[in-house]
């Protein structure tokens, strides 16, 4: 049997590099998956790749009512929702001094509030699969600097301690539920979202991403898909007894 046969997710930002790669393989495992994604065009062209078993529905997370109608199509094209994956994210860099106020605001709204909203959205269909006795998850995309902290990332860095803070809180309130909270905190993934952020602080793209990558003790740059399978994991019936968690995916950037 495939790892997530019988089950529905719904991944924000799944147009995007990290959530494209999940959605496939969440597929793989037997999953039904809604897309979510402010891109259109993206989002339909993951959706014709992936195949029948994809849905796509256009949206801003920080909408409520786009939230509930992402929710609904997953309850209404694939009968309920056992997994969300909140996942949409975006970066703003450079010193403190330098990031607008309306950057930093920006940052949090989509990188914190967003979530929650999506969160709160989706957790009467997450009940009724918990209470019908599935195994219920809620993931997070936080950041290897929700574990640590670099310079010239203050509005982003601020943005994904503060996802840790609540997700723990959330994996405690939702014990008693059996919903599962966890979440993946990347090191650098070589995606556009890393190059753009690189670009900002400055410099020579191609001498920042190679500095990075000598930063990883693997000695590379992790891939979209070493971030999809970590998530697979903790979405999987194999971590049926892991909540709280926030799972390094650094090539040892955090070991100590």
């Amino acid at each position: 049997m495939a790892r997530l046969d019988g089950k529905t997710a719904l991944i924000t930002g799944g147009a995007g590099d990290i959530g494209a790669a999940t959605a496939a393989r969440f597929i793989e495992e037997g999953c039904r998956v809604v897309i979510f994604d402010l891109d259109r065009n993206k989002g339909e062209a993951v959706v014709q790749r992936l195949g029948a078993n994809c849905r796509f529905v256009a949206g801003d997370h920080l909408q409520p009512d786009d939230n509930r109608n992402a929710v609904n199509l997953a309850v209404s094209a694939f009968g309920g929702l056992d997994i969300l994956y909140n996942n949409a994210g975006v970066a703003r860099t450079g010193p403190l001094d330098v990031v607008t106020d309306a950057d930093f605001d920006m940052v949090i709204a989509v990188n914190v509030t967003g979530p929650q909203r999506m969160t709160k959205a989706a957790l009467p269909a997450l009940r009724d699969r918990a209470r019908a006795g599935h195994d219920v998850s809620i993931l997070f995309t936080a950041s290897i600097q929700t574990l640590l902290v670099r310079p010239n990332f203050t509005a982003y860095g601020a943005s994904k301690h503060a996802i840790g803070g609540f997700l723990s809180s959330l994996a405690l309130e939702l014990a008693g539920e059996a919903i599962r909270v966890n979440g993946v905190c990347p090191g650098p993934v070589d995606t556009p979202l890393l190059h753009d952020a690189l670009r900002a602080v400055g410099g020579d793209l191609d001498a920042a991403r190679e500095q990075f990558r000598k930063g990883v003790p693997l000695q590379r740059l992790a891939e979209p898909l070493d971030v999809a399978n970590a998530i697979l994991f903790l979405a999987s019936p194999e971590a049926q007894h892991i909540t709280g968690v926030l799972l390094p995916v650094d090539g040892g950037q955090t070991a100590r």
